[in-house]
């Protein structure tokens, strides 16, 4: 009875182990980590020069915003200076009017 128990056992035994080696693979896992692993790493990098590409660009067109406003200034307090230069060269038609309170001649 003891060796019939015996031979049962090693046979389910057998079996379980011969079933489970066909339907998993350490080996196979292992394989299919590292390739997952190689594509995140691959997928992030690109993610990564793609957001430095993206601030870069934002940079250049904040500078470029700036520089634009900077010269628009300039331009603007340049007119300004020069209409304010004619203006005190010309001479002004407004009446001109003797006050009361001074002395007359």
């Amino acid at each position: 009875m003891t060796k019939l128990t015996l031979i049962g056992f090693i046979i389910a035994t057998t079996l379980t182990t011969s079933s489970a080696d066909s339907m998993f693979s350490m080996g196979d896992m292992m394989q299919d980590m590292t390739d997952a692993a190689k594509k995140i790493k691959t997928e992030i990098s690109n993610v990564v020069t793609d957001i430095k590409d993206s601030a870069t660009e934002l940079k250049d067109k904040a500078t470029d915003a700036v520089e634009e406003e900077t010269k628009a200034q300039t331009s603007k307090a340049e007119n300004t200076e020069a209409s304010i230069q004619n203006d005190a060269n010309k001479t002004k038609d407004a009446p001109v009017t003797q006050s009361k309170d001074l002395p007359q001649k």
